[in-house]
């Protein structure tokens, strides 16, 4: 396929390893990073702090946001942005590429178990663990269907080996992967996990 697509999006449930992945790639392929986090209202962050899942409206809302800040940054710069948002609905990803153009798709997945044990250790986010049910459940896994170029990749994997895959199929199929001279392992990260 030729490269096409105008951004990337880093998508899956809480606690696979989005942020991580997204912002590797944006330095791996010179591109720009966009956490979908940050666009969430006070109002979403305290529901999801309280163990609330989002209703779709209010996911709409902050998919809006996500798209506004990356239609900011393509406007005036031609390298991708790589997004970490968890679009866990084929609405949300159809929402995606309709305002902000063609998107190559990166699905991070895994076993429950793991990725319960990851929300787990981690102390540093406001969604509780006690939320990746909600966030299966709503879970459309991506598929051919859709039209994206689609990756999908198993957490299960260290950093290094996700971000390797990750950056062939960006390259092969969005427009402007560029590279800053650093490979995706040159952190050392081969035995970091996600």
């Amino acid at each position: 396929m030729s490269k096409q697509c105008r951004n990337v999006l880093v998508m899956g449930v809480c606690g696979v390893g989005k942020s991580t992945i997204a912002r590797q790639l944006a330095e791996s392929c010179d591109g720009r990073f966009v956490e979908g986090d940050g666009f969430h209202s006070p109002e979403n962050v305290r529901a999801m702090s309280s163990g609330v899942p989002l209703t779709d409206a209010q996911r709409w809302d902050w998919l809006g946001a996500i798209c506004s800040e990356v239609e900011r940054l393509n406007a005036g710069d031609p390298r991708p942005a790589f997004i970490a948002c968890s679009a866990l609905k084929k609405p949300y990803r159809a929402l995606l590429s309709q305002r902000v153009g063609p998107i190559a798709v990166i699905h991070l997945d895994g076993e429950p178990t793991l990725i319960r044990h990851r929300l787990a250790a981690r102390s540093d986010h406001f969604m509780p663990p006690s939320l990746l049910e909600s966030q299966l459940s709503d879970l459309q896994a991506p598929d051919e269907e859709e039209g994206f170029p689609l990756l999908r990749l198993d957490v299960a994997d260290s950093v290094g080996v996700v971000v390797q895959a990750a950056s062939g199929f960006c390259r092969r199929h969005v427009a402007n992967v560029g590279s800053n001279g650093q490979g995706p392992d040159s952190a050392g990260n081969e035995k970091q996990r996600i």
